[in-house]
């Protein structure tokens, strides 16, 4: 079926509930581990189809966010999450009682159980209201983000539109359009700053309420962390600050030399004097050259962006009234993923789609695990797999660059590399929010300047006040919508920088590794997967090391005037 023929409904909260109560019933009275597994089995089929609606109705809503049908469900959904989360969570407790126990983890392995017993530790039906308040909140932030309308050359454009502009050859262009940007940003940072500080202070009420000192503990356990913390994260930055930040200093030095600019403001981000390199061909050109190249890559990626097209699981395309950004969902009752992005004609485009196309493989390859909870692992796993097609996917950029290839395969490296202090200061920055819930928006702006001159010191904003001021954290959606998820993409790029070197040296075993990885979903903890892949764990010492070494190493090769 197409994505327009799946079917949606709304799920009733009522009949969902007594539903939930007459499995959970049968669970509790079961008289053998079969009759629990049978029951376990019912509730992942009933968990399947709510989810699928929910993502069904999501999705729609960020495909036209001035669909009033499309809002009305989206907010239904959001409106009975809290009240579904009770529903899951009354059965999980009963299972985390359960007298079979031992033969649940045979049946499904200890992950199962561990990641019951952290749900449960996340919820409890007396933080329902705040849940839902949360949600609004997170919204609010959607909505006025996907609503702007900014003025630039007598035209109107959403914050995505504008985008192509900031990387234009021309150095008066890029400047005014990121001016453009932050003017939008300074005329909403009065309720940008009310929305994130009404989130931070509910989270941290949240938190509290569950016996938390605070959110972080929280906040890791919201994104399924179960084998490491903050301590391993703040280690992993620090080696980031010592090895990343000085060849990153490097690379900016080479940038003026290729730029032929004395100094660097921020909005010379482009990379090439003539601009960067930008996709040839139309948006649908544009699919069919990566129809061809996931045909050849492998059987498994052929079949499966076939049907990706054949199902018309893709929304690629900018237009107004559709959300920014770019993301993978999935229907879990269909065993199908869908891929939404924002193309603009930029290069952009490119590696969003095999980023992208990275999760809904992974989703797609591990649909035939057992449990709903198995088909995606926690985020910072998840990004293995997106991170890595973005290298792999390497040998067909040609399709897509023709004679720029090269430019474009240096700007993917390098940026790639460049991202790791940008992604540490985010994560840092989150990490001092939570623990400071009560300082005033200005403050926290200042906390953003304090950590940039450690993670990003060359960074020059010119005369453009918002950044000057601290602020241009609010565009960076995660910090409002998904907190501490951010540290996942720099540990997630360590370990695909490990399969970029791999694929070097034996592209064969690189890809089985690959394949393996994906379909082992969620079944395993984060440095399970990374066993599992044969990859070194990114907290490890000497890890980064000897993956910036590498990376290093070929930036070096790479004469500048060659490109």
């Amino acid at each position: 079926m197409k994505y327009s023929e799946l079917h949606y409904e709304r799920i009733n909260v009522e009949e969902s509930k007594k539903k939930m109560s007459l499995i959970v019933d049968r669970f509790t009275k079961a008289d053998s581990a079969q009759d629990q597994i049978n029951a376990i089995i019912e509730i992942d089929e009933f968990g399947r189809d709510y989810a699928s609606y929910a993502a069904i109705a999501s999705l729609n809503f960020s495909r036209n966010i001035n669909d009033e049908n499309a809002k009305a469900e989206k907010e239904y959904y959001d409106s009975i999450g809290p009240d579904m989360a009770e529903c899951f969570n009354s059965f999980e407790i009963e299972l985390n009682k359960s007298v079979y126990k031992k033969e649940l983890s045979e049946k499904w392995g200890r992950k199962y159980l561990k990641d019951i017993e952290m749900s449960l530790e996340t919820f409890d039906p007396k933080i329902k209201k705040m849940l839902k308040e949360e949600t609004v909140l997170r919204n609010d932030y959607t909505k006025l983000t996907a609503g702007a309308k900014i003025e630039f050359d007598g035209e109107e454009y959403n914050l995505a539109g504008l985008g192509p502009f900031h990387s234009d050859f021309d150095r008066d262009t890029r400047k005014r359009s990121y001016e453009a940007r932050f003017n939008w940003f300074s005329d909403n940072a009065t309720e940008l700053d009310d929305i994130y500080d009404k989130l931070v202070k509910l989270r941290h009420e949240i938190a509290r309420t569950l016996g938390y000192e605070n959110f972080i503990e929280l906040g890791y356990k919201r994104m399924g962390r179960a084998d490491y913390g903050p301590d391993e994260v703040a280690n992993f930055r620090k080696q980031i600050v010592d090895r990343v930040v000085p060849v990153v200093q490097k690379l900016h030095e080479k940038k003026k030399e290729i730029l032929g600019l004395d100094h660097l403001y921020v909005y010379d981000g482009i990379n090439f004097k003539e601009g960067d390199p930008k996709p040839k061909g139309t948006p649908d050109e544009l699919v069919n050259a990566a129809r061809k190249m996931y045909g050849e890559l492998s059987d498994e990626t052929g079949e499966f962006f076939d049907m990706m097209i054949r199902e018309e699981l893709m929304d690629l395309v900018n237009r107004k009234g559709k959300s920014p950004g770019g993301f993978c969902t999935s229907f879990p009752k269909y065993d199908r993923p869908y891929i939404f992005s924002n193309f603009n004609g930029t290069d952009h485009d490119i590696t969003v789609l095999t980023h992208e196309a990275g999760h809904a493989f992974q989703c797609y390859s591990s649909r035939k695990q057992p449990l709903m909870g198995y088909i995606w692992p926690t985020m910072e796993a998840a990004e293995i797999h997106s991170m890595s097609m973005e290298f792999f996917t390497w040998p067909w950029m040609d399709q897509f660059f023709k004679e720029e290839t090269d430019r474009f395969k240096y700007k993917h490296i390098a940026g790639s590399l460049s991202f790791l202090p940008y992604g540490a200061c985010v994560d840092h920055f989150q990490h001092w929010v939570y623990e400071n819930p009560d300082v005033t928006p200005k403050e926290r702006n200042q906390k953003w300047l304090d950590l940039e001159s450690i993670y990003l010191p060359n960074r020059d904003y010119d005369d453009l006040q918002f950044p000057k001021n601290g602020g241009i954290w609010q565009g960076q959606l995660h910090i409002y919508q998904m907190p501490f998820y951010y540290i996942d993409y720099t540990l997630a790029q360590t370990c695909a920088f490990q399969f970029w070197i791999k694929n070097q040296n034996d592209s064969s075993k690189a890809w089985s590794d690959y394949v393996r990885l994906c379909k082992a979903g969620g079944s395993l903890t984060f440095t399970e997967l990374v066993e599992l892949a044969g990859l070194d764990l990114p907290f490890d010492d000497g890890c980064l090391d000897s993956v910036v070494g590498h990376v290093e190493k070929w930036l070096d090769g790479i004469d500048p005037k060659s490109l």
